[in-house]
């Protein structure tokens, strides 16, 4: 056997690991000065079939040993999944690329050289794509030899699904022969009751008998040798007879049977089910939808949340490093300031025939907050926010026509945009948005102009200027603004007289203590918060100039459930913590470190992304054809490493450094992962749930 390996026809890979749960340190326990597995890997050289030989370890601390080991003794050494065997395995040997692949593990310091070459030669010889002694075993459990096809090892890396699968690296051949063809290699005479590999203390204290006995004078005993033994002390045999075989692989199957059991079971599973026979399209928020992520996979539902930390019906813990609510828990979940201040409102009433005077105080908190607004009108949710803001424009313009850049709601002032149309909105919020349901006489009454082309606003004033009611944009989204794009918008809403509505839903309070127009020298007539205003509590927030505002009093703008007294009191304790912590500070700090680690990782595996947003509403995309899926697969692997995560990412004020820090190592390993996936093309069948949907479509 060479110690190079090269382009090979044949490569031995040993499977093994410090830390057993069984017989802890077993393949670093010393017989005779030597540890078990350099007296395996010095039995294995004799082996004349093979072309290369190399060990296949995790990456586990615990492993690092083993590794320098392995440096000393001039073996090949790769570090890979602790639980994911099949994709160590597969890993190890992908940069050989052999004809065959042997497997064996580093339990075995009995291993039988000429056997292995036996079986090795049966597998060729008989064109098998897989060959071994197990599978019928006539021989001493500890002289196992797996003999396949480096093309049939890929394609199992792809398909194998169940835990014992992934473990055990081979069970996905030998239970398919209908799609493999399958060759068993049996002796002469049946041994399979005696044992010879190491996972107990007393399999190693055999073991070491027979090396004691048997090593000293011949360092390349044999199996016959080892029977002789036998022969000669009986007494032997009974060291370890009490254990029965591949007790290791009879606990994997039994992972399977609890894998397939709890997902028969899962509550979020099932909670899903019957959503989607009682609510139309699932969830009330299409961004919450499990489909918008990976079908089948996503959690969907929480039980509790706290912090950064979510748990999910089925009782699993997440690290929260996703859309944070849709950005609602600008501080955390469960914050325990604001939960104080709502607490102690619930306890003195939330509601009367009478109003709550926190609203009055979170008005005056707002317009200190925002000098130039004057006078405030509050809602709970930030699609009526905008609705009202609208409303109120039009009141006190007379006009109709509204001219608007970016996302900003459900409503029909809204969607109508899209009456008529192919799908105007496409570039402001999402394709496929049917304005089913709104009226047609709405149509050409709501204009999009995109952000940063002043020229697009000028054409809409062109024709319609006269009768622009409002002109509404986010003040900032994606890109920051360019020079004199604001000052001309401004600029035209004065000279039509029209009112410029600033929707601050989604990035006030991010940047900063209040709306991001104050960072931009930009003064509207109206600004319009929700989302982070309440920190995970309903609030809407409707400010603006007084003469402006007085038109709510000209119209009807009046609703039941704004007047209880949980959101203002959320929204006043949400404000005063932000302005005490200077959390618009640290929510950029995380949101420009992730952004660099996701361009970092990004051009370390060659996985091309767009990262773009402000910082703490950071967002990348996949690029290629497959985008979908590579994003569905994303969010699998990281949910398997305990993290929510997607290609959105909002920072709370709850997320610290070591965060950050946990989950960009574990998305490094995934875009490794997914990586190799695509260079393999088998992200599609890597999936466990369905690939990610885009846009908006219905539900069935």
């Amino acid at each position: 056997m060479v110690d190079t390996i090269s382009k090979s026809d044949v490569i031995a890979v040993v499977q093994a690991r410090v830390n057993s749960t069984r017989l802890p340190e077993k393949v670093l326990k010393n017989i005779l000065g030597k540890p078990v597995i350099q007296l395996q890997l010095e039995r294995l050289e004799r082996v004349g079939r093979c072309d290369g030989l190399l060990v296949a370890t995790s990456d586990e601390r615990s492993d690092d040993e083993l590794e320098k080991l392995c440096g000393m003794l001039g073996v090949e050494c790769y570090r890979g999944s602790l639980d994911d065997v099949l994709d160590r395995f597969y890993r190890a040997i992908l940069p050989h690329k052999p004809e065959y692949v042997v497997r064996l593990t580093g339990d075995c310091p009995l291993a039988d050289p000429q056997l292995i070459d036996e079986v090795i030669e049966y597998c060729i010889e008989g064109d098998f794509d897989y060959a071994s002694n197990t599978i019928e075993p006539t021989y001493p459990d500890g002289l196992d030899v797996e003999v396949f096809k480096f093309s049939v090892l890929e394609e199992v890396w792809k398909e194998a699904r169940l835990p014992s699968e992934r473990e055990h690296v081979t069970p996905f051949i030998y239970n398919h022969p209908e799609i493999f063809r399958v060759g068993s290699y049996k002796g002469n005479i049946d041994l399979s009751h005696l044992r010879w590999t190491v996972d107990e203390s007393e399999d190693f204290e055999l073991v070491r008998s027979i090396y004691e006995e048997l090593y000293p004078p011949n360092p390349h005993f044999n199996t016959a040798d080892v029977l002789n033994l036998f022969e000669k002390r009986p007494e032997l045999r009974a060291v370890n007879e009490k254990y029965g075989r591949n007790e290791g692989f009879e606990k994997a199957l039994m992972k399977d049977r609890v894998s397939m059991e709890n997902q028969r079971n899962s509550k979020n599973i099932s909670v899903q089910e019957r959503a989607r026979q009682r609510i139309p399209g699932m969830t009330q928020l299409l961004s919450k939808r499990p489909d918008q992520f990976s079908l089948g996979v996503w959690p969907c539902y929480f039980s509790k949340a706290r912090g950064v930390e979510v748990w999910d019906l089925d009782g699993k813990r997440y690290i929260d490093m996703s859309i944070g609510g849709i950005g609602a828990n600008v501080l955390g979940y469960a914050d325990p300031d604001v939960d104080l201040a709502v607490t102690e409102a619930v306890k003195a009433g939330t509601s009367s025939s009478l109003n709550c005077p926190e609203e009055v105080e979170l008005a005056d908190l707002l317009c200190e907050i925002h000098p130039w607004a004057e006078k405030v009108r509050f809602a709970r949710t930030g699609g009526e926010s905008m609705a009202i803001a609208v409303r109120i424009a039009r009141a006190f313009t007379g006009r109709d026509k509204v001219a608007f850049c970016g996302y900003h709601g459900w409503h029909d002032w809204y969607l109508a945009a899209n009456i008529g149309t192919e799908n105007a909105l496409g570039e402001h919020l999402m394709q496929g948005l049917d304005p089913a349901g709104v009226p047609k006489c709405l149509a050409g009454t709501a204009f999009p102009f995109r952000y940063n082309q002043l020229n697009d606003l000028k054409d809409i004033t062109s024709q319609h200027g006269n009768d622009l009611a409002a002109i509404v944009m986010e003040p900032i989204r994606n890109d920051k603004p360019v020079e004199g794009f604001l000052d001309g918008v401004r600029e035209i809403a004065d000279q039509l007289g029209a009112v410029l509505i600033v929707d601050e839903i989604s990035a006030g309070f991010r940047m900063n203590t209040g709306g991001a127009h104050m960072l931009l020298d930009l003064q509207p007539d109206i600004a319009v918060f929700s989302k982070a205003l309440g920190n995970g509590y309903p609030i809407g927030a409707v400010i603006g100039k007084g003469d402006i505002m007085d038109a709510a009093q000209s119209t009807f703008i009046s609703s039941t459930y704004w007047t209880e007294r949980i959101g203002p009191t959320a929204a006043i304790a949400t404000i005063r913590k932000h302005q005490r912590m200077n959390a618009g500070e640290h929510l950029v700090a995380i949101g420009n470190a992730m952004q660099a680690g996701w361009r970092r990782i990004a051009d370390k595996h060659g996985v091309p992304i767009h990262v773009g947003g402000i910082p703490p509403l950071s967002h990348f995309a996949f690029e290629g054809e497959d985008a979908a899926v590579i994003k569905a697969l994303f969010i699998q692997l990281m949910l398997d490493k305990g993290f929510l995560a997607s290609t959105s990412f909002y920072s709370m004020y709850a997320h610290s450094e070591e965060h950050v820090s946990a989950y960009l190592k574990a998305a490094d390993e995934v875009f490794g992962e997914l990586a190799n996936a695509r260079k393999t093309g088998c992200a599609e069948n890597m999936l466990v749930g369905e690939r990610s949907t885009t846009g908006f479509k219905r539900l069935i």
